[in-house]
């Protein structure tokens, strides 16, 4: 079986901003004070669109471009689901909530599930939190002058237009306001939050599981009813 890849993920439609940057970011995600998560990575960014490597914990290269996402742990990346950082949901509330990005200093966004805050220093972000429950997640900025732009580095990799999970995964994961996968062994566990602010949990292996979708069969391990049943209505299985 294919080895699935590791990325903090997050589904939101598509929204561009205007920055252009090379920075190394340090992600810390704590849960009830407790540090559990703890993320490296380079970035180049060109109005919105990205490179992202991600080193540490497990390396991944996940690339925003022209409204596709991509990603692989080679020079090929694959089709992927939007992929979007705390750095894309701080800019997407602020263009939901009419806020100029052309801003200094400390500004802060509440919403019903949620707040994100960052800090601002002579144009740049050097800091963005979000704090939803229990989980607080932190993305530290360190910007760095570099020789190579970023159409560069795109053009060291081949971006295929196809992905090794099927599009009805896709669907489901759009349903919800962000999601975590994480591999046990053969199988890739989800973490997600649904619209609501609820958990869910999905296990997605290729050897069984309740719901088969392809080669995959997928495993619904906590969700609330209205969720399940969105789940199940997508999948096309109401059994």
């Amino acid at each position: 079986m294919k080895k699935f890849l590791y990325a903090t993920l997050l589904i939101t439609p598509i929204f561009l901003f205007s920055q252009s940057y090379h920075a190394f970011r340090l992600i810390f995600e704590y849960y009830k004070d407790q540090l559990q998560i703890v993320r490296y990575e380079e970035v180049f960014c060109e109005d919105g669109n990205k490179i992202v490597f991600v080193k540490v914990p497990k390396k991944v290269t996940w690339v925003k471009f022209e409204g596709k996402y991509y990603i692989g742990t080679n020079r090929t990346l694959k089709l992927s689901p939007p992929i979007n950082d705390l750095e894309d949901i701080f800019y997407k509330y602020l263009y939901t909530h009419k806020i100029s990005e052309d801003f200094d200093g400390e500004i802060t966004i509440s919403e019903k599930l949620f707040t994100i805050k960052a800090e601002k220093k002579d144009g740049m972000i050097k800091k963005i939190i979000r704090k939803f429950n229990d989980i607080l997640t932190e993305m530290h900025f360190v910007y760095l002058p570099s020789n190579l732009t970023f159409e560069k580095v795109l053009s060291t990799f081949q971006l295929i237009n196809k992905s090794d999970i099927p599009l009805k995964i896709y669907n489901i994961l759009d349903n919800f306001l962000w999601f975590s996968p994480k591999v046990l062994e053969d199988d890739l566990e989800i973490y997600a939050v649904d619209k609501n602010g609820e958990e869910v949990i999905l296990l997605l292996s290729k050897k069984k599981g309740t719901y088969k979708i392809n080669d995959f069969y997928l495993t619904i391990k906590k969700a609330s009813k209205s969720t399940r049943e969105e789940i199940e209505n997508e999948i096309g299985n109401l059994n």
